[in-house]
This record gives C-alpha cells, sequence and structure tokens, in this order.
C-alpha cells in the first residue's frame, strides 16, 4: 500500500513539473509589436525611458523660425530648423555631408527640449534630448531608437524669422513663391554657378545689378554686359563658397532671402517680370 501511495505522488509532482515548464514557454513566446509611433510619449517607442512631461507653457520659443548649426560626437556637422507649433516643437535636420532632410518632432519648455526624428516612413529612429537656458544653444545626447548608441550633441542659433508662419519660411520676400520653390530657384542658381551655365545664370537676375569686380563696385547693365564681366564676379573662391553654402533654412527678411555664408552671398527677391507675373529673381551679388 505504501509503495503505490509513494508511486502515485511521483507520478503526480512529474506531471505537475511538466504541466509548469509549459506554462513558462507559452509566457516567453515573443509578442508582435507594431511600429515605433508618430505619438510623443508613445509607450511603444524604444526611447521611453526618456521623460515627456515638459512643461510646454514655460517654452522658450515664441512664433517663427529658429535655424541652428552644430554637431553630433563632436565632429559630425549638421544643421536643423525648428518650429514651435501649437504645442509641440516640429522641424527637421540634415548632416552636412549628405543634405537629406530628417523630420523632426517634440516638445520644449523652460530648460529641456525633446525632439523624435523619423524616417521617411514615419518610423522613429533617433531622438535629441537636450537643455539651454536660452534659444541661442541648445546642448545634450542623441540616442538611437534601440538605445545602442548616444552621442553629444551642441546647436548655436544662427538666425531666427520671428513671426513667419509656418510653411511660409520666405513669405516677407516672396509671397507668391512656396518654400520649395524658393530652395529649387536656388539649387538652380547653385548649378549655374558651380557648371558655369552663364547664358542661363544671366537670365536669373535682375539688371541693373551692382558687383565688385578687381575691388571696385561697378554696375552690370544687362545679360551681355554679366557674361562678359562673369569670371571676374564668380572667381574660385567665391564660386567655392555659393557652391557649399545650404540651399536650405536660409534666411529672410524684407531685402529679400540671403543664399551664401557670411558676406559672400547672393540675394532673391520675388519681381514682377514684364508679363505681370511674379518671378524669382537675382538682386543682389556680395563679395
Amino acid at each position: 500500500m505504501k509503495k503505490l501511495i509513494v508511486i502515485i505522488l511521483t507520478f503526480t509532482i512529474i506531471l505537475t513539473g511538466c504541466s509548469t515548464n509549459n506554462n513558462v514557454t507559452e509566457t516567453t513566446q515573443p509578442e508582435n509589436r507594431q511600429d515605433l509611433q508618430n505619438d510623443i510619449g508613445d509607450s511603444s517607442n524604444t526611447n521611453s525611458n526618456i521623460p515627456d512631461n515638459i512643461n510646454t507653457a514655460g517654452s522658450l520659443f515664441e512664433k517663427g523660425y529658429y535655424d541652428y548649426q552644430g554637431t553630433i560626437n563632436n565632429d559630425i556637422t549638421i544643421r536643423m530648423s525648428l518650429y514651435p507649433l501649437e504645442k509641440d516643437i516640429v522641424g527637421s535636420y540634415f548632416y552636412e555631408s549628405q543634405k537629406k532632410e530628417i523630420d523632426l518632432k517634440g516638445k520644449a519648455g523652460g530648460e529641456d527640449i525633446l525632439l523624435y526624428e523619423y524616417d521617411e516612413t514615419g518610423k522613429n529612429t533617433g531622438v535629441f534630448r537636450g537643455s539651454m537656458d536660452t534659444v541661442d544653444k541648445i546642448e545634450g545626447t542623441w540616442t538611437s531608437a534601440d538605445n545602442k548608441k548616444n552621442y553629444p550633441f551642441t546647436l548655436s542659433l544662427i538666425s531666427n524669422l520671428p513671426g513667419a508662419e509656418y510653411g511660409k519660411r520666405y513669405a516677407i520676400a516672396a509671397l507668391k513663391a512656396s518654400d520649395q520653390d524658393v530652395e529649387n530657384f536656388i539649387n538652380k542658381v547653385q548649378d549655374y554657378v558651380m557648371n558655369n551655365k552663364k547664358e542661363e545664370l544671366s537670365k536669373q537676375i535682375s539688371y541693373p545689378i551692382t558687383v565688385k569686380i578687381d575691388g571696385k563696385a561697378t554696375t552690370i547693365q544687362n545679360k551681355d554686359d554679366f557674361i562678359k564681366h562673369y569670371d571676374k564676379i564668380f572667381y574660385l573662391d567665391y564660386k567655392q563658397v555659393i557652391g557649399s553654402a545650404s540651399t536650405k533654412y536660409m534666411f529672410a527678411n524684407w531685402q529679400g532671402i540671403m543664399f551664401g555664408t557670411g558676406s559672400s552671398n547672393i540675394w532673391i527677391n520675388e519681381l514682377t517680370a514684364t508679363d505681370g507675373n511674379q518671378k524669382l529673381m537675382i538682386t543682389a551679388i556680395n563679395h
């Protein structure tokens, strides 16, 4: 009888152990997970350890575009443009070496800023978490979406377009042309300069125009005059500046849209053509 009880107890323990092992196997199976969402603070985001409870009421950003230049990991140069849209901060950035814009969306408070980046499919690819005393400088850490890479970043404000409507960065100087129209025009001008397309470039200029030739202010009256003096206007060093200048996030005011760096620049304006239509034209060439 005792032997029978022992056998029964042993058999029961074995069955219980098998049942427990089966349960462990079932609960440790991987679950299906959706792609990261575009909403800030979504629990599916792998950067959920970064707080998103920023008090946006204390944001230092006011209506308008804020354009920055800086680095990631101290040696990778980037450009970034931010805009406070309702309670969010939206914008984009690009690596100087690639020129491909990456979308940003996040939040900003009195001291902190949190910006998630997204690829063309809307998938989160990283996050900027920074701090600032003023909007002039932002410093912090960039983290990859899988939390495996962390690099310091720093951004310095290089221009601001206060009061500009979202999506109408250049409207103060180009009311009819869209932002994309302006940037397409600048890209075309840059291509003409870098490839010595003198004839094509001469058609984009509003004459007369005053330029410096051999250090002296000289008035260029027409296309033929421009082509004649082209090599002295667009000399090698000046062409290199124009060729490396960003065709995005450009400064604009009532005088026009500035393309270039420092005192070496080209100014664009929207003018009324002879047929009555508005047309983007070069109105100043400075070096």
